[in-house]
């Protein structure tokens, strides 16, 4: 019987379907029902099919026949036959009954319109043709299914119905295996579905998903822009709403695919499928939607936008596309057409060290504050490590900054009058050089190069007063000696080219104690062997409320109390390490010199300000500080 239904279907596969416009759809909800694939369609309560009583009010009448002598409901035992045949294939339920009626029309318009015929509900002879091919025998028919699930296109149990779930399915084996696309099991389809060189599908994935296969799929939603951020393995809402925007991309090109954020498995076979391309509409000046904000978040992936992605392509966008342009040798127009689309969404598109710049204010955040803050770090305006935001630091290092810029640079000192806010000239004229070193001997450039040499923590910052005296001149030997120039104590040009240079070698001091206010943490590093600080501790702590916990670098640091007693707050403390005056770290508070009168509540305040301006620490962690690091042997840097 499988031999005599292989061959009709060979003589019949040039009726006329469709296959120009078959929609994915299906073949996606096919992915989304796991358990039974070929569950018939949902009859209404009440519906004629589902028992054998005559439809008396539904039967076709003898008029409609007569206009259309094509039909072949009226014939019992034909109908009979066609509605076992729809039951057997999970388009009809109940039981054959040779009678015409709703279901039995609506399970025929389903059919037809799975099969690519003519959606007319009415039984043709070339629907009842077609029916009677696909009714194969249940062996043969588990045997395509099976296939099917082993290769990825089909999910559940395969149950021996050939319904529209396996026909979409099979529509989907066909377009992605470049066979004609019927949905039915044809010679050719069979020939490259049961061969060595078929085409398999990945493995799905879903909310939930963790592994090296989830961060595959998030590396390729990063680099077609529909995912910003890095990969880190966990499939959660972000990145199952980047798969629905790539869905909707895969609709907008013609591919019909269930937009529902499900790592189905022919959404990861476009995924990565080999050069594929994304593009949909060029993009320019003023262009709006979701095409905008997937050029804009490739572009901050890539660092030349410091805005974060939205659907409108304004200046400064296009901006960043033109710097990407020129990046890449194509026409700086600002504008993605297919060409620079393709190349921006390509595996090989490159990043960059610098994004379009901008004007920025007080308060704001991002790469071109950073970029501001590590020129004043590194032109010794600041000794403050870069944090990424325009605050009171960055504003007083400006406010130094137009001081300075009056003396060697009158013409241009005038950009940086206002200290809360920059220009974008003002920008770029300060991270193209205006913080170059002068070699001039003047108070302005000493005071500078003390406070860059504070920076690397050669000198205390009570020594940065614009005087070349000894302890300068001793700095300035260290940093020599450090970074492999003559020890000359004296400021020649090369000494300044490294002094003002981000390769520039810091003091290298046994530890180094950062303290960040904002995470509530103390990161111990020590200096190792392999010329290198790593990371041996972190401590969560209290640091003091408001802005009571000075910022800076601190070089003389020391052990200084088993136990500290705060009179003023009628308090003590467990292992008191002294950072610069009455600022400290220490342990957790009692009330007397006595463990058994701890202060539970400031147990419960680490990893929040608490303090009046010192570092709290829990007994272990301030007893570790106390116990190894000694006068000269670190560096405080609190930020």
């Amino acid at each position: 019987m499988f031999k005599r239904a292989l061959a009709v279907i060979l003589t019949t596969a040039f009726i006329c379907f469709s296959t120009g416009n078959h929609a994915l759809s299906e073949e996606i909800q096919e992915f989304e029902i796991p358990a039974v694939i070929d569950t018939p369609l949902d009859p209404a309560p009440d519906d004629p099919d589902m028992v054998p009583v005559a439809d008396t009010e539904t039967k076709p009448s003898t008029e409609r026949l007569e206009d259309n002598a094509a039909y072949l409901e009226e014939d019992s035992e034909i109908l009979l036959s066609a509605q076992r045949n729809l039951i057997t294939l999970g388009y009809l339920k109940g039981i054959a009954d040779g009678i015409y009626g709703p279901m039995t029309e609506a399970a025929l318009r389903s059919f037809q319109d799975a099969s690519g015929l003519s959606s007319t509900g009415h039984l043709d002879p070339e629907t009842l043709s077609l029916l009677d091919q696909l009714v194969i025998d249940t062996a043969s028919t588990i045997e395509f299914q099976q296939r099917l699930i082993d290769l990825g296109y089909l999910r559940g149990t395969a149950d021996g119905k050939w319904g529209p779930r396996s026909t979409a399915a099979m529509k989907s084996f066909q377009e992605l295996n470049n066979l004609s696309v019927t949905g039915t099991i044809d010679d050719a389809s069979r020939a490259v579905l049961f061969s060595d060189a078929v085409s398999a599908l990945p493995g799905g994935l879903s909310v939930g998903s963790r592994g090296d296969e989830v961060v595959i799929l998030q590396k390729k939603l990063i680099q077609y822009g529909f995912l910003a951020g890095n990969a880190d393995g966990a499939y959660g809402q972000q990145t199952s709403k980047a798969v629905k925007a790539f869905q909707e991309y895969l609709n907008a090109q013609g591919r019909s695919i269930t937009a529902d954020g499900d790592g189905s498995p022919v959404t990861l076979y476009y995924l990565y499928l080999p050069d594929f391309s994304t593009y949909v509409s060029k993009v320019s000046l003023g262009s709006t939607g979701s095409e905008v904000k997937r050029v804009e978040t490739r572009l901050a992936n890539l660092g030349y936008m410091d805005a974060t992605p939205d659907e409108e392509f304004d200046a400064y966008a296009a901006r960043a596309l033109e710097l990407f342009q020129r990046q890449t040798s194509l026409p700086n127009t600002g504008i993605a057409d297919r060409v620079t689309s393709e190349l921006l969404f390509s595996a090989a598109a490159p990043s960059t060290d610098r994004c379009a710049l901008h004007e920025i204010t007080k308060g704001d955040n991002g790469l071109v504050v950073t970029y501001v803050e590590k020129a004043l770090y590194a032109g010794g305006m600041v000794a403050i490590l870069p944090g990424g935001r325009y605050g009171s630091d960055v504003e007083t290092a400006l406010e130094r900054l137009y001081e300075y810029a009056q003396i060697t640079a009158p013409s241009k000192a005038a950009l940086f009058a206002d200290a809360t806010h920059l220009s974008t000239e003002a920008v770029t004229v300060l991270l193209d050089g205006l913080l170059e070193p002068h070699g001039a001997a003047n108070e302005a450039e000493i005071t500078r190069i003390q406070r860059r040499l504070h920076a690397l923590y050669y000198l205390g910052r009570y020594e940065i007063d614009g005087k070349l005296g000894d302890s300068t001149t001793s700095a300035i030997r260290q940093f020599q000696s450090t970074n492999g120039l003559p020890e000359t104590g004296e400021v020649d040009s090369e000494t300044l080219l490294r002094l003002f240079s981000d390769d520039a070698i810091a003091k290298r001091l046994p530890y180094r104690v950062e303290v960040s206010i904002n995470a509530q943490t103390v990161t111990v590093y020590e200096w190792m062997d392999t010329d290198e600080y790593v990371q041996v501790h972190q401590f969560t702590c209290s640091t003091g409320l408001g802005n009571s916990t000075p910022r800076g670098i601190f070089l003389d640091g020391y052990p200084a109390n088993r136990w500290h007693h705060f009179k003023k707050f009628d308090c003590w403390a467990q292992y008191s390490f002294e950072i610069e005056g009455n600022i400290m770290f220490h342990s957790v508070l009692y009330s007397e010199k006595d463990t058994s009168t701890l202060r539970e509540g400031s147990v419960y305040a680490l990893g929040s300000p608490a303090s009046h301006g010192c570092i709290r620490l829990s007994v272990k962690s301030a007893q570790w500080l106390f116990n190894h690091c000694k006068r000269g042997s670190l560096v405080i840097v609190i930020y």
